[in-house]
This record gives C-alpha cells, structure tokens and sequence, in this order.
C-alpha cells in the first residue's frame, strides 16, 4: 500500500486548512478519510499523487469541505434547530397577527387596537426577531456579503418601523425618524436587494434547465 511523503502529507493538509474547518474532530477525521482515499486511488487506478488527491476531494466532499461540516453542525444541533424554527414560525405569525388586527381596529376606530400592536411587537424583538438572529450566525459563513446585508438591513428596518410605530402611539419623540428610517432601509436597500437576487437565481435555474 502506497505511504505519502511528509511534503504530499502536507499538502493534503493545507487542503483542508484552507477550508477554515472549526470543529477539530472532524478536521481530523477528514483527514484521515482523504488520506485513505487518495493511496487508494493511487494503487488502484495508478493515477499521481496530485489528480488522486484531486479525486478525493471531489468525491468526498463535492459541495467545499466547510458544506460538511455545516451539515455536521446542523445534525448536531437538530433539537436546538427545530426548536428555534419553531419559535421563528410563532414569532411571525404573531407579529404579522398583531399589526394586521392593529390595522383593522384602528380603521374601524374598535377599542383594543393598542393591545395587538404591542403583541406584534413583542412578538417581534423577543420571538422572531431572536430566532432570525440564531439562524443568521448558523449559516453566515455561507452567506454572500449581499446576502449580509440584505438581512442587516431588513431586520433594522422592521425593528424600527415596529418601534417608530409604538413611539407615534405614545406620542414620544423620535417616532417619524424611528418610521423614515426603517421605511428607507426597507425601500432602498432590502426589497431591492431580495428583488435582485430571487431575479439572479430564478434566472441561473432557467440556464442549468434550457
């Protein structure tokens, strides 16, 4: 069975440490995996050192060496997940429940109406709001900076709107700026920013279909 040379050992290395791997145990057991795959590939098929590690890589972790491990993560983490999504999905509907009976009342001049807008906003900052936060830093580093952004800028937005709108209510000052600034973030920088890249992916479906 072929054995690697310390600078072929090394290189393999410096394949998965460019991947920025965090969890050490699976660094370790990725390493392991390669190395098998690539003297496997090597005895069996003949092929040198370099088009063998080529292939390992390619057929063990065809998606980026940091797509497994965030899979690993999410295995580890399920309950957590599962959990979390939860809370998100009841955040939001609470929240949207909330202002859109807030809406209706205050149209319809029905009493209560100030009730739902501060379960719509409590529901906001302290179920939806926490959720989108623990799933953006699950996933952030396979996020694009536009991406960032986007998500920066959308939850700004809606958290001051919320709050501009609470402040208008109360009369307290701030409430218009709190309401024109969230309006701009959301008007300027998210919907065209989420317009753009549901456009670019619909339009990178349709190339790999035609």
């Amino acid at each position: 069975m072929t054995t690697l040379s310390e600078i072929q050992f090394r290189e393999l290395e410096n394949r998965l440490q460019k991947a920025g791997l965090l969890m050490p145990g699976l660094y370790h057991d990725l390493l392991d995996h390669m190395y098998c795959l690539t003297t496997k590939y090597m005895d069996e098929e003949g092929k040198s050192f370099e088009e063998a590690l080529d292939k390992a890589q390619k057929n063990l972790a065809p998606d980026g060496f940091s797509a497994i491990e965030h899979d690993v993560s999410f295995f580890l983490n399920f309950h957590i997940q599962l959990r979390m999504k939860r809370i998100l999905y009841l955040g939001a509907f609470l929240a949207a429940f909330g202002q859109t009976a807030y809406v209706l009342f205050r149209t319809l001049h029905w009493p209560g109406a100030n009730y739902f807008l501060f379960g719509g906003i409590f529901s906001l900052l302290f179920l939806l709001l926490p959720g989108l936060l623990f799933q953006f830093k699950q996933n952030v580093d396979q996020l694009s900076s536009a991406k960032k952004i986007r998500f920066g800028s959308g939850v700004a937005g809606v958290v001051l709107f919320a709050l501009g709108s609470a402040f208008k209510v109360f009369y307290l000052p701030g409430g218009n700026v709190q309401i024109l600034l969230g309006t701009s973030l959301l008007a300027l920088v998210f919907f065209p920013l989420y317009f753009w890249q549901v456009y670019k992916e619909a339009s990178a479906n349709h190339s790999r279909v035609a």
